[in-house]
């Protein structure tokens, strides 16, 4: 019994531990369900590499010659040939092949690195959802109590022959109505957090509460550190990558000018008293019509190259004025959430304490009081709102740049 007990305990403790984000972050990373496409995206590239590589099958012909019809006489006996010739691949087609075809490996590595940033960036917005309807709900459990001590007092001064009491009574219900009912909407929104977390995390929907546990601030981030780090954004590795594939492909259309060459093996056996013989081909193709293909070819591998200098270039200086971007937004709801937890709140719960306290002695007015309470609820909203701010555009930084807690796996 008391096994039991103490089994059914610790199941309770377990199932009520707050999940952090860096557990989050790690089980996004391992099992998020899109990482597992993309990582069957880049296997099938690597095979394209070898692929790309290959020699071209070998042509095994057979022939029959000298053979008399109808008859007629053949001063020869008939011949059979057997002939093998091999595609060669020659003036550096299969390399520029295999450049190309690694080209593309490194863009899908990158475009994984991209989406498992964006899936953790999209995870850790879903956490910061679900903590700011955790906080919300203590802060509105906190001034639905105070309310109701509003009420008890209200209902106090009526009783005791003040008519304002009464309305007072009468104000303090239609709030509590109104902050019950925004209490209870939090339960619909925390659901849908916690869904999206779930399929985040690859894990099927929970219906117990999911509680979270956010980290230490983290500290503000510099300007100068960020900047040559944000060269590491996935989204300038896949321009490099296009462009490395476009010379590969530039390379590709140069060697078109050169002809495609075959060489062949032949037997040559007759059925008779002559002997058998063997001999060797070459055969060439003649580009002589370059101005039909080969010129168009080059001609689109150089505009192609062009236009992966051009992207490179637009998104460097995006990159740069996003990572700015990010870095002004984390610094001014830094300076927010100062000024409200140094000042404001401070403040804001000492007025509330003594307007209380002179509505409970009948030397301040109900009105004031609510004001105070309503006053000291927006606020925490917004130290709760400015604190999210400030982490999530640290998080969009650390998505810009292309770094994470947790590396790609290999």
């Amino acid at each position: 019994m008391l096994q039991t007990a103490l089994v059914t305990l610790i199941s309770a403790a377990s199932s009520t531990t707050a999940l952090t984000l860096e557990e989050v972050l790690s089980e996004v990373a391992q099992r998020a369900p899109m990482l597992r496409a993309q990582d069957e995206s880049i296997l099938a590239a690597r095979a394209a590499v070898e692929r790309a590589g290959a020699w071209d099958d070998p042509v095994l012909s057979f022939m029959i010659e000298d053979v008399a019809l109808g008859d007629s006489a053949s001063a020869m006996h008939p011949m059979l040939t057997y002939r093998v010739a091999q595609p060669l691949n020659l003036f550096g087609r299969r390399g520029s092949a295999k450049t190309l075809a690694a080209a593309r490996v490194s863009t899908e590595e990158s475009l994984r690195r991209r989406v498992e940033l964006d899936a953790r960036f999209e995870a850790a917005m879903s956490f910061y959802d679900l903590w700011m309807i955790q906080e919300m709900d203590g802060v509105l459990a906190r001034q639905i109590a105070t309310l109701e001590r509003m009420r008890s007092s209200a209902k106090a001064q009526y009783e005791s022959g003040l008519m304002m009491g009464h309305h007072d009574f009468l104000r303090a219900e239609s709030e509590l109505a109104v902050m019950k009912a925004e209490r209870d909407s939090l339960v619909d929104q925390r659901d849908a957090a916690a869904v999206m977390l779930d399929a985040l995390r690859g894990k099927e929907p929970r219906d117990d509460v999911l509680r979270v546990q956010i980290p230490a601030p983290s500290p503000l981030p510099e300007l100068a550190e960020i900047e040559p780090r944000a060269q590491a954004r996935p989204e300038l590795d896949v321009m490099r990558s296009m462009k490395t594939a476009a010379r590969a492909e530039k390379a590709i259309a140069q060697s078109m000018y050169w002809p495609m060459v075959m060489a062949g093996f032949l037997l040559q056996q007759r059925l008779g008293p002559e002997p058998t013989s063997i001999g060797a081909e070459v055969s060439v193709s003649l580009p002589i019509f370059f101005w039909d293909r080969q010129d168009y070819e080059l001609a689109m591998a150089e505009a192609m190259e062009r236009r992966a200098d051009r992207e490179l270039e637009a998104m460097t200086l995006m990159t740069q004025a996003e990572v700015r971007r990010a870095v002004s937004r984390a610094r001014a709801a830094d300076r927010t959430l100062r000024a409200l937890e140094d000042v404001a709140l401070p403040r804001m719960r000492e007025t509330v304490d003594s307007a209380e306290a002179a509505y409970r002695t009948s030397t301040g007015t109900f009105l004031a009081l609510l004001d105070s309470v309503l006053s000291l609820q927006s606020r925490e909203a917004l130290r709760i709102k400015a604190l999210v701010e400030r982490e999530i555009a640290i998080l969009e930084i650390t998505r810009l740049v292309g770094r994470g807690r947790v590396e790609p796996p290999t």
